[in-house]
């Protein structure tokens, strides 16, 4: 490929539009190459459907919501795009080495920086839930709670080795501490291990180059060998779980159990990983020419309309995550790749709104916030009657709070620190501009 090709695929182009702040801090340039528009946005959204997926369980639960309902039920897989596009990211630095053969990035600063991102407002926030606000997951769901009586552990946390266990990401390995602390930080102990078996394959990959075997190969393997993991956890998990009733489905997904502890863990949610990575690879095939910049539009839509193919067969399947993944991935490649003048493309554009961007750089606070808020208010009576007006109160209201502690975390803690971050990849001049992704 030109040096020519090569600086129009990495997007150093005069259509390239400008940052446009809004006012709002510069964003944080990625560790590993050039911010990708977009991406901040579809965080943002991400989080605020898991936010509205638990309002409506948790404070509308026996509202009817009308034709709209089947849409709220299905706000939980914000956490399977959050899943997907943490494949994506992490995944795009090794998969641009793999297939080009550049210098592989520094395994030392990737985990550096990884716990940069996610240790200090987590903690931050873990105590002040736990031993402040008295609205953490105190014990382990127990038999014959269900999901309504998932309040009767919410509370102080104040047991030393709960309290550790939740601060180093390891509880959900546990019966004892499982579904503890913030509630949502079980996917936290998830994407731990992502990290390191991520970077186990990556490194595999990019070492048998030496052998011969072609990179697009390579390049495939480790999202590869990530949905074969999760689909082998599913199966098992579908094979050995065969619950009764709603209260004890309940209790063997996410109470003080083995089962539990197997349910939630990174065997059975390895495959909402692939699709990201897929759509890094994707991505790095157009960046090194291994796929013709004219296939470009063929890829987004091929694989967004593939996305939505899988997600109307594997509905209400024992694969329902894995097929939303799919969709999450076909998204992201829709939003990361550019269209035919090399400019990014309408949708990264919208996600790059300010109010879409901002909830996005705030999102990762706003998640681990948002069920803390829900209990917080509905124990102190401030939260608008179970009905449909109600509910859009509710979540209103959540939203504003949630967002306004998530801004409070962001720029006290989780920006600071993520200035901290170092550079993984050596970059060219230019390179922390925001740019499409090729």
């Amino acid at each position: 490929m030109t040096r020519r090709a090569d600086r129009s695929c990495l997007g150093h182009d005069a259509r390239i539009p400008k940052e446009n702040t809004g006012g709002l801090a510069e964003p944080i340039a990625p560790s590993s190459g050039p911010r990708i528009l977009g991406m901040e946005g579809l965080r943002g959204i991400a989080a605020v459907t898991v936010l509205v997926g638990h309002v409506s369980i948790h404070l509308a639960r026996s509202v009817d919501k009308g034709v709209v309902d089947p849409l709220f039920a299905v706000m939980g897989q914000g956490l399977t795009l959050f899943f997907a596009l943490s494949g994506f990211l992490l995944y795009l630095s090794f998969a641009r080495a793999i297939v080009t053969g550049q210098r592989f990035p520094r395994i030392d600063r990737f985990f550096e920086n990884r716990g940069l991102r996610i240790f200090p407002a987590y903690i931050v926030i873990l105590l002040l839930v736990s031993l402040v606000f008295g609205v953490a997951y105190a014990n382990s769901v127990g038999p014959d709670v269900g999901p309504e009586g998932a309040e009767s552990s919410v509370g102080y946390m104040t047991n030393p080795i709960k309290l550790l266990a939740n601060a180093t990401m390891l509880h959900t390995l546990f019966p004892s501490t499982i579904k503890t602390g913030l509630g949502v930080s079980w996917s936290l102990t998830v994407e731990l291990i992502f990290y390191l078996i991520l970077r186990v394959l990556a490194i595999i990959a990019y070492r048998l180059r030496r052998t011969g075997i072609s990179s697009v190969i390579l390049a495939l393997a480790p999202p590869a060998v990530m949905l074969g993991i999760g689909l082998v956890g599913k199966a098992v998990q579908a094979l050995t779980v065969n619950p009764v009733d709603a209260n004890e489905r309940f209790y063997l997904e996410w109470g003080g159990n083995w089962t539990a502890v197997f349910a939630r863990s990174f065997l059975v949610h390895a495959d909402l990983f692939a699709f990201g990575m897929l759509a890094a690879v994707m991505v790095a095939f157009f960046n090194a020419g291994v796929l013709p910049a004219s296939l470009r539009q063929y890829a987004r839509w091929a694989g967004l309309v593939a996305g939505l193919a899988v997600v109307a067969i594997g509905r209400h399947t024992v694969v329902e995550d894995t097929v939303w993944a799919a969709l999450g991935g076909a998204i992201i490649m829709f939003v990361a790749l550019p269209n035919r003048a090399d400019s990014p493309s309408i949708l990264a554009r919208v996600f790059e709104f300010i109010p879409f961007r901002y909830v996005g750089e705030v999102s990762y606070s706003l998640y681990l916030w948002h069920i803390p808020v829900i209990w917080f208010l509905a124990r102190h009576g401030w939260v608008f009657p179970e009905t449909l007006p109600g509910f859009y109160g509710n979540l209103a209201l959540v939203f504003v709070v949630a967002v306004g502690l998530a801004s409070i975390t962001y720029y006290g803690i989780e920006r600071p620190a993520l200035k901290l971050k170092r550079n993984t990849v050596s970059t060219r001049s230019g390179s922390h501009a925001a740019t499409s992704a090729p």
